[in-house]
Parts: C-alpha cells; sequence; structure tokens
C-alpha cells in the first residue's frame, strides 16, 4: 500500500483501469500479439525515433492526430496507457497527447502481468503521415535549440556513458557512430527516475534531487535523450514539481549528431578517441574525431 501511494504522487499515473477507458500497450509488438488487455490498442510509430525538421515532424503529428480520431470515436473519456511498467514508451505517449491537448491522458501504475482479460492483441493501427503539421505544444525543433542554446537549461535523460561520450546509443550502438551530447547540458539518468523496485521515485525525493541542479523552475528548460522517449517522462515529473516552461527536444542526440552544430564529449564508437579530454567539435571538425 505505501509504494502505491507514492506512485500516485504523481498525477499522471492510475492505479486501475475503468471499463470505460480507452487503452493503449506501448510494450513490444512481439508482446502484444501475444496477450494483452481485452480491447487494448498497439501503435508502432511510438516507439521510432522522429527527427524535428518538416518532414519528420509529418511522421510524427500525423499518428497523434489519428490517435486521437480514434479515442474521439469511442466516445471513451479517458486514456490509460500502459507497458512493462510505467516505462519510456508510455510516458511518451501519455506527454505526446497532453501536448496534444487529450488531458485525461495517464500511465498505468503497475507492472506487466496486468490484472484482467486478456487476448492476443489484433488492434494494431498504423498511420500516414500528415499532410500538414502543427506545432505540438512542449515539443521543440533543431532551429529552436540552435537558436537558443545559451538560454536554456538543459537536461540529458540517457545513461552516463552515452553523456560521456562513450555510447552513441544504450542499445544495439553501431560502430563509426558520432557519439557526445549537446553543449551545457546537464546528466539526468532517466534510470535513477525510478526506485530499486523499479517504482517511480517519490515526489519529495525528486525535488530534493532537482534541488541540486542549477536550474530555476522558471526558465525555459529542454529535455532530450537519444530519440526522444526517456526524456518524456522527466518532462512530465517536471511539470507537476512547478517548472513551468518544460519542452522535449523530439529530434534529440539521434537528429543533433548528425547536424554541424556544436557538440562535446565527441568521439566515434569503436574508434579510439583523440584525447581523453574529448574537445567541443561542430561543423567540418568532427572528421578529424
Amino acid at each position: 500500500m505505501e509504494d502505491e501511494e507514492i506512485r500516485l504522487n504523481w498525477s499522471f499515473l492510475k492505479s486501475e483501469i475503468n471499463a470505460g477507458d480507452f487503452l493503449i500497450d506501448c510494450r513490444s509488438q512481439s508482446a502484444y500479439e501475444e496477450e494483452t488487455l481485452e480491447g487494448a490498442y498497439y501503435y508502432p510509430f511510438i516507439k521510432k525515433a522522429f527527427g524535428s525538421d518538416p518532414e519528420s515532424h509529418k511522421k510524427l503529428y500525423g499518428p497523434m492526430v489519428g490517435v486521437l480520431q480514434e479515442i474521439q470515436k469511442s466516445k471513451k473519456t479517458r486514456v490509460v496507457v500502459f507497458d512493462e511498467g510505467m516505462g519510456m514508451f508510455s510516458t511518451r505517449m501519455v506527454f505526446l497527447l497532453r501536448a496534444m491537448g487529450f488531458a485525461e491522458s495517464y500511465v498505468l501504475a503497475k507492472k506487466w502481468p496486468i490484472d484482467g482479460n486478456k487476448k492476443p492483441g489484433t488492434l494494431k493501427v498504423e498511420f500516414e503521415p500528415a499532410d500538414k503539421t502543427k506545432v505540438i505544444e512542449g515539443v521543440v525543433d533543431k532551429a529552436f535549440m540552435e537558436k537558443n542554446l545559451t538560454k536554456l537549461q538543459i537536461f540529458d535523460a540517457r545513461t552516463m556513458e552515452e553523456y560521456e561520450g562513450r555510447l552513441p546509443r544504450l542499445t544495439a550502438p553501431e560502430e563509426g557512430t558520432l557519439c557526445g551530447r549537446l553543449p551545457g547540458a546537464f546528466l539526468w539518468d532517466w534510470r535513477n527516475l525510478y526506485d530499486a523496485e523499479a517504482n517511480l521515485i517519490d515526489r519529495s525525493v525528486f525535488k530534493k534531487r532537482l534541488n541540486g541542479f542549477p536550474f530555476m523552475p522558471e526558465r525555459p528548460t529542454v529535455i532530450y535523450d537519444y530519440n526522444g522517449a526517456r526524456s518524456c517522462l522527466l518532462a512530465l515529473m517536471l511539470r507537476e514539481t512547478g517548472y513551468s516552461d518544460v519542452s522535449t527536444y523530439q529530434g534529440s542526440w539521434f537528429e543533433w549528431r548528425k547536424s554541424s552544430l556544436p557538440k562535446q564529449a565527441v568521439s566515434v564508437f569503436g574508434q579510439k578517441a583523440v584525447s581523453a579530454a574529448a574537445p567541443r567539435v561542430g561543423g567540418l571538425d568532427r572528421k578529424k574525431v
């Protein structure tokens, strides 16, 4: 009971599913097809990496509009999203739904397997990119980051290995891929948002750790990771603890590493680093690493 009360300190979490909820499963497709909660939908796009250029944004915006249309057609007024346990893709879906204006979107505060009627998943839906897009509130692009880089409070929600330029990404890193981070970013390892039992840390613990950063709640704050997924949990938590201007950079390192924009702690995965200091590089300089 105590653990449940701690989890429910976060208002974006719900401990129970109601009969009239619209359910979204964000686990793997194979797990969904094997068994899911009866009536749960699966949207493959939520696991993809997106750039922030107009064409990439259409590939994100189109599916989000499609999900909202399905919710509206169902006449259901609340969405509950689940995965293996309050993870990156369920929080990404909730963050985006709220950013698109559907406030009654929540992450299920339970770990799979979840009690309830289960059947093989058959409601997998894929959507086409949008013809036109609109800005998604709280999602910024590379142009915004470039223009405001020195004015922003930036959190890196990846791991220490990624932040220090030793890995380009946590899962399946590829040789020859550029490692590094955005200039001026502070690390908040996404895994540290959970306790030893893989539940979200208590709000009071989160706020205490937050006070250890030289950030101010009223200043614009942007969070990034590798593909825009891990950052969404931290964004939801910051918004509930008084941060008034919080955004995620959807392109994240997946996009930034391919640009000529400045970078820190740079190395090429699989190659010996030129220097232990890992200099800040950008543009043509990255070819020298």
